[in-house]
């Protein structure tokens, strides 16, 4: 799993270190899953070309949480974009589903962009 540093920044702006480690305990529960996307006990939606986690009560109170991820195939790994407090009934703010989507075709840039480490060139 990887997550990128705004994301844990999103996510310590509104949750308490126990309420962070509830969500963590939830990822680590779908990366048990063959398909991660796809958990019985956690709340995940597909948005675009990456999906949300969303959860509230319990541990979180009132809040309201969403986190955006992605699988990274073919390795299965999952990448954390951010986490908002929903603040507003409906669907997700444009404007949040804009920053995910860009913090994903970053990643991947950078990604992608990474020296091969065993040497060879395409």
């Amino acid at each position: 799993m990887r997550i990128l540093d705004r994301a844990i920044d999103d996510a310590r702006e509104f949750l308490s270190a126990d309420q962070y480690a509830h969500l963590a305990l939830q990822f680590k529960e779908m990366a048990r899953e063959e398909e991660p996307t796809r958990c019985e006990t956690v709340d995940i939606r597909p948005i675009e070309d990456y999906h949300e986690l969303r959860d509230k009560g319990g541990i979180l109170g009132r809040i309201n949480v969403r986190v955006f991820f992605f699988v990274q195939h073919p390795a299965r790994s999952i990448v954390v974009l951010g986490a908002v407090k929903k603040e507003n009934e409906g669907q997700t703010p444009t404007a949040v589903k804009v920053l995910m989507r860009y913090r994903m075709r970053s990643y991947l840039a950078t990604f992608d962009r990474a020296p091969d480490p065993s040497g060879g060139g395409s």
